[in-house]
């Protein structure tokens, strides 16, 4: 039988109530007392919420004290921005507090522990961010906000102006003038070993996306064609004579590509030329001379359909008739893919092309038998689909040319198809010849 088994409930309804109040009870003592609920509280709270300090503990989180930048990995959720605090002792004290997150964009905000906003910041460097402040003696807050993305992991450091700083700036995009003391590379370096560049032409070279400047040289007066050419970057390039004089500058003639061309030519002597992406970035730019030959010139110009090529001559163009043809297929291989056509009475008209599904952004370019644009679409059936029209038309030839904006000028790319479809209204009772073959009803948009 238990201990516990054996003891008899005393009849203390029977004692008397002045040996009751004289009974001696014993104290709690306070190992055993509850505790109370601030002592329940660990750690530090921003705002209410739990927060982590900066460092190991408070005392290794004063920014004051500390022998290099308080660093540490914060993680952010669709339900959770995080908190770290840190201690400031001295009377008043500069900081930098920076947030990098690989792929992700972080904000910052530099609260006190009641919540009250001091600064914040978003894209100081790039997508990082980075707040600069003085503030006096205390305890501040941290938060970290991500920006799209809910899920992200970022690095969060505070440090004083004197430490390394978490976050690099970017190196200088600005395309200064090129005198004969800026330091510069020859364009080509094979071209220039046996003398001047136009006897060596095309000349080319391609850079890191840093600010570069290419030197070359002419011996005679030569037409030429620049260009800075990227996948990843937005190129743009600056053209100095030897002395430093800025003689031209471009940025995206060819979507985001940089040309300048010279059809009257460069006169000889020496030349720099700047390039440089609009933006730093990472990536490679291609950069050439080339000789401008007119007939070169006009076919990349038909290539990429911005001039309409001659109805004689050899450019391909596909043939179509309109009173027959309601719809067709067209290969897109990365460069514009010419049609022709002929009217033979006033005529209402309305072109759609259809890639999206495969990658294409459709542009379409209506051209008149003088060469004129008379009609231009690009994303107005909706995504990357292009619809263009109703354009009314007088009787004539006209060229229609189909560019795919994601490939402005790679002729040979891999085929993507996209289906053309043509509705033609006119006017009723116009006197013609022979009955004409009755407008098609608009078709549903693939």
């Amino acid at each position: 039988m238990s201990l516990m088994s054996r003891l008899v409930p005393l009849p203390v309804a029977l004692l008397p109530v002045a040996l009751l109040a004289a009974w001696p009870l014993p104290a709690l003592s306070q190992d055993s007392a509850p505790p109370a609920p601030e002592a329940a509280a660990e750690g530090p709270t921003c705002s209410g919420q739990p927060a982590l300090w900066l460092g190991d503990g408070a005392e290794t989180s004063d920014l004051s004290t500390a022998d290099g930048p308080l660093s540490r990995q914060m993680s952010t959720t669709a339900t959770t921005s995080p908190y770290a605090m840190f201690r400031v002792s001295a009377a008043s004290q500069a900081l930098r507090v920076e947030a990098d997150a690989p792929d992700a964009d972080p904000s910052l905000r530099l609260e006190t522990p009641e919540g009250d906003l001091l600064a914040e910041n978003d894209d100081a460097v790039g997508l990082a961010s980075r707040i600069e402040q003085s503030v006096g003696p205390g305890d501040y807050c941290v938060r970290l906000i991500p920006i799209g993305a809910s899920d992200m992991t970022a690095t969060v450091q505070l440090s004083r102006p004197e430490m390394s700083p978490l976050l690099s700036e970017p190196a200088s995009t600005t395309i200064t003038a090129c005198t004969p003391e800026t330091e510069g590379q020859p364009l080509s370096a094979e071209a220039l070993s046996d003398g001047a560049l136009d006897g060596a032409l095309p000349a080319r070279t391609q850079t890191d996306g840093s600010l570069r400047y290419l030197r070359f040289s002419l011996d005679a007066t030569t037409p030429v064609t620049l260009r800075a050419a990227s996948v990843g970057l937005d190129p743009n390039m600056v053209l100095f004579d030897g002395a430093g004089a800025q003689i031209a500058a471009n940025d995206d003639a060819d979507g985001l590509n940089a040309r300048l061309d010279f059809p009257s030519g460069l006169a000889a002597g020496d030349y720099c030329l700047g390039v440089a992406p609009i933006s730093a970035g990472e990536g490679l730019i291609d950069v050439s001379v080339e000789a401008l030959d007119r007939d070169n010139f006009l076919r990349s110009a038909w290539r990429k359909g911005e001039l309409a090529p001659p109805f004689d001559g050899d450019y391909p163009m596909q043939t179509i008739d309109l009173t027959t043809t309601t719809e067709t297929v067209v290969l897109q291989d990365g460069s514009a893919q010419w049609l022709d056509f002929t009217l033979e009475r006033e005529t209402a008209l309305v072109v759609g092309a259809y890639g999206g599904l495969v990658g294409v952004d459709a542009k379409l370019a209506l051209f008149g038998e003088n060469g004129a644009v008379v009609g231009q679409d690009d994303d107005s059936a909706g995504g990357t689909d292009a619809r263009m029209g109703p354009v009314v038309l007088e009787p004539g030839r006209y060229r229609l040319a189909l560019t795919d904006l994601n490939r402005p000028d790679q002729p040979g790319a891999p085929i993507r198809p996209v289906g053309l479809v043509f509705e033609r209204f006119e006017r009723v009772g116009q006197d013609t010849d022979a009955a004409p073959a009755p407008a098609p009803a608009a078709p549903a948009a693939p």
